[in-house]
């Protein structure tokens, strides 16, 4: 993996093998996980990475076959991921799942043949495009059956990669339960604790979430609490935080035109909240929606952590 990024970066910058050791600094430290849809690709920069340690490229998706579907996420997005890399030594995670696009899980994870189909299918793309790992976003098991079927997915994903030093995150909701077998199966667990009933995402609302993941045995060290770049209405219509901050907003305010959302003082108490619960740090969705200069929600993570 590292000789194919070590040729890429000689050309650009010349300077890989600095990152590389900060990477290392940053996997055993505080992580802040952001995630990239595949819309956008032409609008994001890498010099917008800021103070992410992970970024995880969103979404590709099993097929019902148990093959990979990764049409959606264009070469440019794989590109600016590898720069970004190159700039600031974040891992690259590619994303599998999420919203509408958790349909053919139940299909693949209870077969034999086609979990081990779609378990190497990631592990080839991975190892082709020289990224860090996976991020299972299954939304979401039903019953018992499903539950035991991911579990096996996620330690047979470990098992195959971390010979390569790949790691297994997964995003879940904090109102669905995937039991300790898969927390101890993974290296992460990205919380989605935002899209609550109006007000989401409060702060005393993700002390609730945190408080159910314990309750069902999730070890805290391994959850990075989910932070909105987004506000949303109580009808659920939702607006970018850049959108919302475009005004003369106060940073200590979190409702504007009837959308909640996180301002930099919530953002700052969330991610020392994290370091207070001995978190593994926090996780954003999504990166395309910050705003710039200095109502930039990426800053204020940043400020938090000095």
């Amino acid at each position: 993996m590292h000789c194919k990024i070590l040729l890429f970066s000689i050309g650009l910058f010349g300077s890989f093998l600095v990152a590389d050791i900060r990477a290392d600094e940053r996997q055993a430290d505080y992580c802040v996980v952001g995630y990239l849809p595949h819309y956008r690709a032409r609008s994001w920069s890498p010099e917008q990475i800021g103070p992410v340690t992970d970024l995880v490229l969103f979404a590709a998706q099993p097929n019902e076959d148990g093959s990979l579907d990764t049409s959606e996420l264009p070469p440019l997005l794989l590109e600016k991921a590898m720069l970004a890399k190159q700039r600031n030594g974040c891992r690259v995670l590619l994303c599998v799942g999420g919203w509408e696009r958790s349909n053919h899980f139940a299909a693949v994870v209870a077969d034999d043949a086609k979990r081990n189909k779609f378990v190497d299918a990631i592990a080839a793309y991975c190892q082709r495009h020289a990224l860090d790992g996976v991020d299972f976003d299954w939304e979401h098991p039903r019953g018992e059956e499903q539950l035991a079927a991911y579990q096996r997915l996620l330690r047979e994903t470990r098992q195959r990669l971390a010979p390569a030093k790949r790691i297994v995150t997964i995003a879940v909701a904090p109102w669905v339960d995937l039991g300790r077998p898969a927390y101890d199966a993974v290296d992460r667990i990205h919380l989605m604790s935002y899209d609550h009933a109006f007000p989401q995402a409060t702060l005393d609302k993700s002390r609730e979430d945190l408080q159910r993941m314990k309750q069902y045995g999730c070890p805290p060290e391994k959850i990075a609490l989910g932070i909105p770049f987004y506000g949303r209405r109580a009808s659920r219509a939702a607006k970018t935080y850049a959108q919302l901050s475009a005004g003369d907003v106060d940073a200590n305010v979190d409702v504007v035109d009837g959308f909640a959302f996180n301002g930099p003082a919530t953002v700052g108490a969330k991610v020392r909240l994290a370091d207070e619960q001995g978190l593994a740090g926090v996780m954003i969705w999504e990166l395309g929606q910050d705003a710039e200069g200095e109502k930039s929600l990426l800053d204020a993570i940043h400020a938090a952590r000095k």
